[in-house]
Formats: structure tokens, sequence, C-alpha cells
């Protein structure tokens, strides 16, 4: 029979394993690797986040901005909205965001946080008299 100790050098084995493979050694060790901060997943490729505003369903479609910092995109509600246009940045694991409906003028502007698989946090009007909450699911 193995000692304590024995066992507990196993499980460091076999956890050490699991993150070179990127596979988990056992069901107990999934997170054995640290989770990547929201700037690297947001600022990796383009991905397509679906949550809702105040209980609206959205879409919202990233990416990074080409030859410049920070993120550019749009979104719609599902069951019939214009497209709007979203630009900001992405900070560990804070984003903020601007959104403009015609193009050019903004109108509204996004504070969000991760939190485990999701992005929560407060959308506003331009001039921040209206204020719903807002959550997104990560990839």
């Amino acid at each position: 029979m193995a000692s304590f100790a024995g066992w507990r050098s196993l499980t460091c084995a076999a956890a050490l394993l699991s993150g070179l493979t990127g596979v988990p050694a056992a069901a107990g060790d999934a997170a054995v690797a640290p989770a990547a901060s929201l700037q690297q997943s947001l600022m990796a490729r383009a991905v397509v986040l679906r949550g809702d505003i105040d209980g609206r369903q959205i879409q919202l479609s990233l990416q990074p901005k080409k030859n410049e910092d920070g993120l550019e995109g749009r979104y719609f509600f599902f069951g019939g909205s214009p497209e709007i246009l979203v630009a900001g940045e992405v900070e560990g694991d804070d984003l903020v965001m601007e959104e403009s409906v015609n193009g050019k003028d903004v109108s509204g502007q996004w504070e969000g946080h991760r939190q485990g698989n999701a992005i929560s946090g407060t959308w506003s009007n331009a001039d921040g008299s209206v204020t719903k909450p807002f959550s997104l699911q990560l990839p």
C-alpha cells in the first residue's frame, strides 16, 4: 500500500502531466491550468458571444482592431433589431466599450468584468440616465 507521501507524488505527477497535455488526468484535476484572462481571450481572435441586456437576448461579435489596440464589433437583439456598432478596450478581466447606432455618435456604454465563464456589467445610454444589467457567456 502506498504511503500518503507516495500518493501525493502520484497526484502531483498526474497533475503535471495533465497540464502538459491539456487533458485532465482525472475528473478532479480539471482546473490544473489557470484560465486565460478576458484580455487574452478576446484579443486572440474573433469571437461571438450570446447573452442579454436586461433580459433581452443579444448576440455580440467582437474582434481585435486591425493596426491599433482595442476591440471592435457589432451586436443585435434577437427578434429583430438593426446592428449596433461597438468599440472598446479590454484590460485584464475588465471590458469597456462604447456603442453607436448610426456609426458616428456614441449611443451607449458598456462596463463589464469577467466572472467565471461570463462577462457581467452595466450598459448605459449616452448620457448615463438609463442603466441596465448585461451578461455575456464566453465561448
